[in-house]
């Protein structure tokens, strides 16, 4: 029988939903007082204003939101010291993606997918699981060996620096740097007590940069806009935007040719992945953010404070995420100079320096409040 990669990869992320299911439920058992871990979720979502979602236990998208998104007080409840879980949570989840969409998979992709899938049932020491895990693996292993006419799998590709060119690199915001560590002031965090959200807690959710996973290497971004080259750029951009969202095109760009080993870059690169992010009909605004699906840029009214140590540019953060901090600030203190609001808001973005283009964003949102 011809083997069939996409087959394939769905039968093991099936698989992997059905193991996952109770280790989550294991997790949670005492913490919940008899409501299923899905409420978790809920309650995570409507403390980022997110409208609200049918999560179901046995959904391998709602089971990767669980490894991957910080739970409220519960922290990452299943990651150690260097976020192997997390990591690996992201990884199978632009492949989930990838498969809910229809994309192609090739032999090798059908072999990280399964990796992917035999190192998380490792993390939780699921012994049984792994027994077919691991015959998916190697299955897939034999199968790409035969079709490359080699012996032992090649070792995954490290990030691959982009090579010199004449074009030019993409014009990011003016990096920005804070002589001493500036945080967000106590109070940001502090919402308006609710008993549908104690399970996750009451306070503000912080800004969680997505730290980019390897999806492949920069021959997808070579390939681009080839169907099979396009459709895994859409699938990353589309998941950092679920995570960061609201996020601004360069920013999103930038994520997106990092998960496919580019660090530094072009213009000319650039401009392929943003037009790809537009195709794929992603809510881009007229200031070039970029939202999550289900979100009213005109209704949010939800801000995520930083400190100076997030790798998040002032000038990439929405202004209306800005005017939202203000706004609240201003209830706060609504005696307040302007220039007192604004150094507060500052603040709650891990900033201090007020440059020339800084205030010019602040006066931007500003106009929103």
């Amino acid at each position: 029988m011809t083997y069939n990669p996409k087959l394939s990869v769905s039968e093991g992320l099936d698989h992997l939903a059905q193991r996952l299911e109770p280790i989550i439920s294991a997790k949670f058992e005492d913490d919940l007082a008899g409501h299923p871990w899905t409420v978790i979720l809920s309650h995570l979502d409507q403390v980022a204003g997110k409208p609200p979602k049918t999560y179901s236990t046995s959904d391998l998208q709602t089971q990767l939101k669980m490894l991957t998104r910080r739970l409220g007080n519960f922290g990452f409840p299943f990651d150690d010291n260097r976020q192997t879980v997390s990591t690996l949570g992201r990884e199978l989840t632009i492949v989930r993606n990838a498969r809910a969409h229809g994309d192609p998979f090739s032999h090798l992709d059908a072999w990280r997918a399964h990796d992917y899938c035999v190192r998380l049932l490792e993390q939780f020491g699921d012994a049984a699981g792994l027994v077919k895990a691991n015959e998916l693996r190697q299955e897939a292993l034999l199968v790409y060996v035969n079709e490359q006419g080699i012996a032992p799998l090649p070792a995954a590709a490290g990030p691959e620096p982009e090579p010199p060119g004449t074009e030019a690199d993409l014009e990011t915001a003016p990096p920005e740097t804070e002589a001493e560590l500036v945080a967000p002031d106590a109070e940001v965090f502090a919402r308006e007590p609710s008993e549908e959200t104690m399970v996750v807690g009451n306070s503000r959710l912080p800004f969680e940069p997505w730290a980019p996973v390897p999806v492949g290497d920069v021959s997808v971004l070579d390939a681009l806009p080839k169907a099979a080259a396009k459709q895994k750029v859409r699938a990353v951009a589309t998941e950092i935007v679920e995570a960061e969202g609201p996020i601004h095109l360069e920013r999103l760009a930038q994520l997106t040719a990092a998960s496919f080993g580019v660090q530094r870059l072009r213009n000319q690169r650039a401009k392929k992945i943003i037009y790809q992010v537009k195709a794929a009909g992603l809510n881009v605004d007229s200031d070039k953010f970029v939202w999550p699906d289900g979100i009213d840029p005109k209704t949010w009214a939800e801000f995520r404070p930083n400190s100076s140590l997030v790798s998040r540019n002032f000038l990439h953060i929405s202004p209306v995420e800005i005017a939202n901090a203000m706004r609240f600030l201003k209830e706060r203190h609504p005696s307040s100079a302007e220039y007192e609001i604004d150094a507060s808001t500052l603040r709650t973005f891990g900033r201090k320096r007020r440059m020339k283009q800084v205030v010019a964003h602040l006066g931007k949102a500003r106009a929103l409040v």
